[in-house]
């Protein structure tokens, strides 16, 4: 997201955030809550595979490489993950 972020306000961070399906919200936004991929399916009834597709999208559309890299504004949302 570095290469990105043009001011270092995180308002480009908000704007690719928009870019993300709910499900991939949801699921990055536990992820970055430091649950599991099994936690993570268990909490949303879906499969760790399907966790995994979705993790894989969000790295891929925030240009991050690791779940610790999920921008930390993903926080605030894990009250309406669930």
């Amino acid at each position: 997201m570095a290469e990105h972020e043009v001011d270092g306000t995180g308002a480009l961070e908000d704007t690719a955030l928009t870019f993300l399906s709910r499900a991939e919200r949801r699921v990055a936004t536990l992820a970055s809550a430091g649950y599991t991929n099994r936690a993570i399916a268990e909490k949303l009834f879906v499969t760790e595979s399907t966790v995994e597709q979705h993790l894989t999208k969000v790295y891929r559309k925030l240009g991050v490489k690791h779940r610790e890299d999920l921008p930390a504004l993903l926080h605030h949302d894990i009250a309406t993950s669930a």
